[in-house]
């Protein structure tokens, strides 16, 4: 899978990258697994965590971040936004 993973204040967790590669699936099936993505895993602030996801998918620059005291709930609002864009730029490739 083309996931870089990097942890910034938080301890590399097994269980995160997991959780990670999983959400991702649907991701890596839409781009056929041609396009890598780039998450930083950052805490902030105490208790509040922040993920930036980029991508370079066909030649654009696409990025997501969220906000969140929770890793999970931040990453899963990272990924949708992702997607959304992934699929909009698939659309307007295709015509």
């Amino acid at each position: 899978m083309s996931i870089h993973l990097s942890f910034n204040n938080i301890r590399n967790s097994k269980a995160v990258s997991e959780h990670v590669h999983r959400a991702f699936e649907e991701l890596i099936k839409i781009t056929d697994d041609k396009y890598p993505f780039h998450i930083k895993l950052n805490k902030v602030a105490g208790e509040s965590y922040h993920v930036g996801i980029n991508c370079s998918y066909k030649s654009k620059q696409l990025s997501s971040k969220a906000d969140n005291e929770n890793l999970y709930k931040a990453l899963s609002k990272g990924i949708d936004s992702m997607k959304t864009q992934v699929i909009r730029k698939a659309e307007k490739i295709r015509g």
